[in-house]
């Protein structure tokens, strides 16, 4: 009987888990639909001013960004994740990376100094991301500018 408990709370603790993941993951993929919103209106204004031969290159860049985001979040698994060495990959590998601290820390006796300077480190990578993600925005949107 012990053994079927304990395999129900393993399936009950692998449902939170996978419930919280997907949260998180909703989270990224609503932000990153808001700054692209307007980030998309400025592109086709800025293709409809210039016009030229390809009135469209800023607008198209900017569903490049997206499709690289989306893949990066793959909300709903049907990307591989992404692991760049030194980057944070994917949210998929960050979340991996999180996950890993926080469950050593919990079998060493709850959160120490050491962890607390690795998830930091996870999150900062997160946030050198959406800095790189923005300037790339910023300069393909800028009128001018080629890539």
């Amino acid at each position: 009987m012990k053994e079927v408990t304990e395999t129900n709370d393993n399936a009950r603790g692998d449902l939170f888990r996978q419930a919280l993941i997907f949260q998180l993951k909703l989270l990224a993929d609503g932000f990153r639909d808001l700054v692209l919103m307007p980030v998309a209106w400025v592109a086709t204004l800025a293709g409809l001013m210039r016009g030229g031969d390809n009135p469209a290159r800023e607008f198209h860049q900017v569903i490049e960004l997206g499709r690289k985001s989306e893949q990066w979040i793959n909300l709903f698994g049907g990307h591989q994740p992404i692991e760049k060495a030194g980057q944070a990959g994917s949210i998929d590998l960050l979340l991996s990376r999180v996950e890993a601290v926080v469950r050593d820390q919990s079998k060493a006796g709850g959160m120490s100094e050491s962890a607390a300077r690795a998830v930091h480190s996870a999150l900062k990578a997160v946030q050198e991301k959406a800095q790189e993600a923005d300037q790339l925005k910023n300069s393909r949107t800028e009128p001018g500018v080629d890539s």
